[in-house]
């Protein structure tokens, strides 16, 4: 009799640890043509296709709180694993609570139908983290009359066992055993979204989730390069902003030694060795010189493009003469009128000072 008893105590052990492959109290792994039918129907839909995993694809812009929470009910149900042994109900069952993890939050849906992309993805809370920065902080309760989940990944905060017992008040007795739970329910991190987080599900207690396998050293290495990662794409924006733009100057004022610039040296008005070969501007026609040997072999185009450039650099050249000219004036008329009286030869020599490249830009036409 001690023997039985204790063989009792241990299958009853082995029954409270959620085992993946779920065959306690279900040894025959019998199942249903409805359970079946579910199972397959299920793992036929895209991960991230809630709608369709939920039944609700047809209803998806109408359905409610209570339509999807009705929904999640009969597929749970369905699919558990320990009540439909079929090979794939394990697989299915997680779906089924995945789907509901994120219709069943009320943000989490609103980002999914905005989006059409799996809210819990890292590079979509590294989005919400960029335009919220206090997203990291407590993310707020669970919605009312459904399992709490936190501001971080579900798959951090809630097992599909742990949802479904949650939501159907612990046990399975019974399909609705227990009823369901109207606590408080909320879910508070420390340390952002790496620390320890401390989940409360209408309980009188608090309690930790317990580490299993996937908390090992494989899966920190694996959390380790996620945030390195997460870090990298927060420093895309300062690398495009001034990195990239340094690059491409430095670069871009690289060339080789033996090249010749795209502009020969050109000297203005008059000839000045070895700048003697004559050309004129197009529409001011102002005389310039240039090096014949830097424009040997060039076509007619080249030499109108380079009339034009001419041009330009001249009324360039000008306009800065211009402007010290104006200045150099400004700074002797400044200190010919002195703190208390005016020195007239100094005011003499202000207003005799000469401004040529002004004249010559009045002269030409052009605006100063």
């Amino acid at each position: 009799m001690s023997s039985a008893t204790s063989s009792g105590a241990d299958a009853s052990g082995n029954g409270a640890a959620r085992s993946r492959a779920h065959n306690q109290g279900n040894q025959d792994r019998k199942y249903t043509a409805e359970q079946k039918a579910a199972v397959l129907r299920i793992r036929r839909c895209k991960p991230t296709a809630f709608y369709e995993i939920l039944d609700l694809e047809a209803v998806r812009t109408s359905c409610s709180d209570s339509d999807i929470k009705k929904a999640y009910r009969k597929q749970s149900l369905l699919t558990h694993p320990d009540k439909n042994g079929h090979e794939h109900a394990d697989e299915a069952f997680k779906m089924v609570s995945r789907a509901f993890g994120v219709l069943g939050d009320k943000e989490k849906r609103e980002k999914f139908d905005r989006y059409g992309t799996d809210p819990d993805s890292r590079f979509e809370s590294a989005r919400a983290q960029a335009s919220n920065p206090f997203a990291g902080f407590g993310g707020g309760g669970g919605r009312p009359g459904g399992p709490g989940f936190g501001g971080g990944g579900w798959e951090d905060e809630m097992s599909p066992e742990e949802m479904f017992r949650q939501f159907f008040g612990g046990g399975f007795g019974g399909p609705f055993a227990g009823g369901f739970d109207t606590g408080p329910q909320f879910v508070f991190n420390i340390g952002g979204q790496r620390g320890f987080r401390v989940h409360q599900f209408g309980g009188p207690g608090l309690r930790r989730r317990p580490r299993g396998p996937e908390q090992g050293p494989e899966q920190q290495q694996r959390r380790q390069a996620d945030s390195a990662w997460e870090t990298l794409v927060g420093f895309l924006p300062i690398l495009f902003l001034f990195v990239f733009p340094l690059l491409t100057s430095l670069f871009s004022g690289l060339g080789g030694g033996d090249s010749q610039p795209s502009v020969p040296v050109m000297s203005f008005d008059a000839a000045r060795p070895p700048q003697t070969l004559h050309r004129m501007t197009p529409k001011l026609r102002v005389d310039y010189y240039v090096d014949p040997r830097e424009v040997v072999d060039w076509t007619d185009y080249r030499f109108k493009q380079l009339d034009r450039e001419a041009e330009a650099s001249f009324v360039r050249l000008l306009r800065r003469r211009c402007d010290t000219e104006r200045r150099t004036k400004q700074d002797l008329v400044d200190k010919a009128q002195g703190w208390f009286f005016e020195d007239p030869d100094k005011m003499k020599i202000a207003r005799d000072f000469e401004m040529s490249s002004c004249k010559r830009l009045d002269s030409l036409g052009v605006s100063r």
